[in-house]
């Protein structure tokens, strides 16, 4: 199987690596919220000063974000055109965390949003671009080549050797908002974890399998994904007892959020056209995810969306 016959090829995984990133994350929720300045986000994310410079100057580096000056030595970090193409899954992951997760930080997620095209609260919903039907994972239909799990996730641990270990430890008094979300997708092993549990991995032997992970870092994972009910065990076996781990309600709307971040890398790296694509059952063809207004069927920009 060659890279362009996978799903995830190396320039996906790069382009995932760089904008999955915990830290990278907040930075954009707080880049879409307005944040320009570096103590700005600094102190909405509670993140070091090393490390939001290491961020922005590779989300700079990769054409996300512009640094533009406003005094000698000042900067704004604004997001580029390419960055903002990134807004419609910013909204499905502002949807996600107002959906399923409680929201007590400092700073909470705008609670409503509202869609100037047709002056209604916005409701973004992710769609076939062919036949414009709802996303529905059970409507999704992989390859035979994107079964192999294995090399799906080998192509994605072909990533930077860059280590991310998920923070147990939340600083005080910053915003949270959208933290759920960013350790689940931020994290690479509770990522490639959630994309086992998408391809059909079940058991805890498949996982170890596929990942070639360490057995106590993939019970963390698991046990987290349980812990914050995207995953849930199920006995297959009585004596002894042995459980898989299924997705969710929760779990599986995680799907469009991912799949519209890997969109985002294809269509901005330019990936090559013979790469692998899921098909959507209702209508057959390649999964293309737009994201649109429940209400009015239209396209939702940052130049028509007000948060409220």
């Amino acid at each position: 199987m060659t890279q362009q016959q996978l799903m995830v090829n190396a320039t996906i995984a790069h382009g995932l690596d760089v904008i999955g990133d915990r830290w990278a994350l907040l930075i954009l929720r707080d880049a879409f919220l307005g944040c320009t300045r570096f103590e700005a986000f600094r102190q909405q994310s509670g993140i070091s000063k090393a490390t939001l410079t290491r961020r922005l100057d590779a989300l700079i580096a990769e054409g996300v974000l512009q640094k533009k000056a406003y005094a000698a030595n000042r900067y704004d970090y604004v997001l580029s055109q390419k960055g903002k193409r990134l807004f419609a899954s910013s909204l499905l992951a502002w949807q996600w965390e107002n959906q399923w997760c409680k929201q007590e930080p400092t700073y909470p997620l705008p609670p409503k949003l509202e869609h100037v095209n047709c002056q209604h609260t916005l409701e973004p919903e992710a769609v076939c671009s062919h036949c414009n039907l709802p996303i529905k994972l059970n409507q999704i239909q992989l390859p035979l080549q994107a079964l192999n799990a294995s090399q799906q996730i080998d192509a994605m641990q072909s990533l930077t050797k860059q280590r991310r270990v998920r923070s147990t430890e939340k600083p005080v008094a910053v915003n949270e908002s959208l933290a759920t979300i960013s350790d689940l997708i931020g994290d690479r092993w509770t990522l490639l974890t959630l994309i086992c549990a998408f391809f059909g991995v079940k058991r805890y032997d498949d996982f170890l399998l596929h990942l070639h992970i360490a057995t106590n870092i993939l019970t963390q994972r698991l046990n987290h994904l349980v812990e914050v009910k995207v995953l849930e065990r199920k006995p297959y076996q009585e004596n002894p007892v042995r459980m898989e781990y299924l997705l969710t309600e929760k779990g599986r709307s995680l799907f469009t959020i991912v799949m519209s971040l890997r969109q985002w890398v294809c269509m901005e790296y330019q990936v090559t056209s013979e790469l692998i694509e899921p098909a959507h059952k209702p209508c057959g063809r390649p999964l293309r995810i737009e994201i649109q207004c429940k209400h009015c069927k239209t396209a939702a920009t940052t130049k028509d969306v007000t948060f409220l």
